[in-house]
């Protein structure tokens, strides 16, 4: 992502809780008096920290906006923050900490899938209702849910992107290529490796990028995959190592165009691959189809924020306060809120209309993004739109 010099020298300038403290004002609007709080656990620090940033803005745009509009039933919506530095027993520390001190209802976040698998029992123990922003695993979900996501699940994510292999380039064979540390890596890429053959495309293996010693090692798994001659490689993976192995692509001569999960729509990707970048498709879940009303004032809020380019962690995260804040308008003990989250059918967010079924899973489209090379830029077109159908869990109540 990319911050303007102002955003860049308040975060040098002040540490995570009182930059939040600082975003809450809400400008010449009154401010109510009483004060909901609420958790977050987003990774400031370690290997996620540019997804916990861009999330944390996006929070952070939305929050203001609650606020300036009258907060929670004219209370003030506060969000006390923590750090889980990418960690997930500090993800669990956190939840325990803010619950235990600040007796909060609801947390925003842990941010993604490895995390939220630790905090999942944890809610249930607690009491506490856990809306992860950007949590795409599958096995989230579960019967008498206290975690919810604000994203799509993998299944669909995976449908859309090899609808658009198929359907866009005639797709007839696939490589995988994935992170094995990682849960959501490794269950997307056996979901892919799944959808692809039920869609008539084969795929010819999947490959780690960790070599025997636990080691990244693109250029081994590569070599491999470039003598099988596959049509694409999918690589679901975090936006760092997406930079690394389509440059290591591109060292190797390697001219197979690859595939990302939506973990891959970061400005880090933009800015670290280069020009090999261009043919690239990936899942999104910032919408274009949003109402243009709802769109501007994103952008614009972002804007303020700082944040020159939002991506998907910061749509997401900013959807996720929008319902978080929603529900808290129905109740605000952590039962109250688990109702009204459960109640939410084709509810509008940036990401998209979305609905949230019986188990806590989001049903809302998935945006497939085409890299194109434009003059002397590479630029992410909005290329298709998948609608997952409604299952029949997707009831009213």
């Amino acid at each position: 992502m990319r911050f303007s010099a102002i955003a860049l020298a308040l975060i040098m300038s002040f540490s995570f809780h009182g930059l939040a403290e600082d975003a809450q004002e809400t400008g010449g609007a009154a401010r109510p008096v009483a004060k909901i709080i609420i958790g977050a656990t987003f990774p400031r620090t370690g290997f996620l920290e540019d997804y916990g940033l861009s999330a944390y803005y996006g929070a952070i745009a939305s929050l203001k906006k609650v606020n300036a509009s009258g907060g929670i039933n004219g209370k003030e919506l506060v969000i006390e923050w923590r750090d889980n530095q990418s960690d997930s027993a500090i993800a669990v520390k956190n939840v325990r900490e803010l619950v235990s001190y600040y007796k909060v209802p609801v947390m925003l976040g842990p941010l993604m899938s490895d995390c939220a698998m630790r905090v999942k029992p944890l809610a249930r123990e607690l009491g506490v209702v856990v809306v992860s922003p950007m949590s795409t695993a599958d096995a989230l979900v579960e019967k008498d849910p206290w975690l919810f996501r604000c994203c799509f699940n993998n299944s669909a994510e995976a449908e859309a992107l090899v609808k658009f292999q198929r359907d866009k380039f005639g797709a007839r064979s696939c490589a995988i290529l994935f992170d094995p540390r990682y849960t959501f890596s490794r269950e997307m890429a056996r979901v892919f490796e799944l959808k692809a053959r039920m869609a008539g495309i084969a795929s010819v293996g999947r490959f780690e990028i960790l070599d025997e010693q636990g080691e990244l090692d693109y250029d081994t798994p590569l070599r491999r995959i470039a003598e099988k001659k596959p049509d694409f490689i999918f690589a679901p993976t975090y936006a760092l190592e997406a930079t690394e192995m389509i440059r290591a692509a591109g060292a190797a001569g390697i001219r197979t165009p690859f595939c990302g999960h939506y973990t891959w729509d970061s400005q880090l990707v933009f800015e670290g691959s280069g020009s090999r970048l261009a043919g690239t498709s990936f899942a999104s879940a910032l919408f274009e189809q949003a109402s243009s009303r709802m769109l501007r004032e994103f952008f614009t809020a972002m804007g303020e924020a700082g944040m020159d380019n939002p991506d998907a962690a910061a749509a997401c995260a900013y959807d996720a306060v929008t319902l978080i804040a929603n529900a808290l308008r129905q109740g605000e003990k952590p039962e109250d809120i688990r109702k009204a989250l459960l109640d939410v059918r084709d509810f509008p967010l940036v990401t998209g209309r979305t609905s949230i079924t019986d188990e806590g899973d989001t049903i809302k489209p998935v945006l497939v993004r085409l890299v194109e090379r434009t003059d002397w830029h590479l630029v992410p077109v909005y290329a298709e739109r998948y609608d997952p159908p409604r299952r029949p869990a997707d009831r009213r109540r």
